[in-house]
């Protein structure tokens, strides 16, 4: 089987508070805090598997944290490009909190996708649990790699979507998702005036200005990939609350 990409899922205490995280979806005994270990456990067999599949993409993620609260954060994107074939491309999805107090480690990936649902503080506290809004532009600007921005989609933020979609080509963003929530059935109206421009992985792509803008349904993903969960374990389903 072909598969999309490797996740690494960070587990532990996390600097935001979202009422939606993916770690209350997934079986507790998945989460285990990992973020003061290196290596992690069964990660030889991981990267065996990386290498048996021919996968190119390894994404630093969490479950029920932000992968940049990882202790080991740069020492072990080093240890993977030692031991995986240079090919690989290496990309974090992180909340953005520590962005620039780690930017350093942050410019040793190859892409970053930045969790970032509002600029409006009332609105990330709603949906972040937390008022500290990360500086889009001032990460755009201090990076040397392409991010793309990742909202996801509620009550809360669905009628600032204009102004989001206007702040995101101000801070010069090249990809946007806007993201349903994992099993919600309520249809958002987000691309409203867009112009189609093709599909990628069996979800519509549009465009703004320039932007490429998607919007990302889980129930018509195409999407695979092998998840190392905190306790070791390898799972192989893309959508990651569905592991047993």
């Amino acid at each position: 089987m072909l598969y999309d990409f490797a996740n690494i899922l960070f587990a532990g205490p996390c600097n935001a508070r979202c009422p939606f995280c993916i770690g209350k979806q997934i079986d507790s005994r998945l989460n285990v805090n990992n973020l003061n270990e290196f290596p992690l456990r069964n990660l030889d067999r991981f990267v065996e598997r990386v290498i048996e599949h021919d996968i190119k993409q390894i994404v630093f993620t969490g479950t029920t944290t932000d992968p940049q609260m990882y202790r080991h954060e740069g020492r072990l994107l080093e240890l993977l490009r030692s031991r995986l074939p240079r090919d690989r491309q290496y990309s974090i999805h992180t909340n953005g909190q520590l962005a620039i107090k780690k930017i350093e480690t942050l410019n040793l990936y190859d892409r970053i996708c930045l969790s970032l649902p509002t600029f409006n503080p009332q609105t990330y506290y709603k949906m972040m649990g937390i008022q500290c809004v990360p500086d889009l532009g001032e990460i755009v600007s201090r990076v040397k790699i392409p991010v793309k921005v990742s909202c996801v989609i509620n009550e809360h933020n669905i009628n600032e979507i204009p102004e989001f979609l206007e702040g995101c080509y101000q801070a010069g963003i090249k990809r946007l998702v806007f993201r349903k929530l994992y099993k919600d059935s309520r249809q958002w109206n987000v691309t409203n005036g867009l112009k189609v421009r093709g599909e990628y992985r069996g979800n519509t792509v549009y465009d703004y200005k320039g932007v490429e803008v998607t919007y990302w349904d889980f129930d018509k993903c195409e999407s695979t990939s092998i998840n190392l969960f905190s306790t070791g374990y390898i799972g192989m389903s893309y959508l990651l609350a569905e592991t047993r």
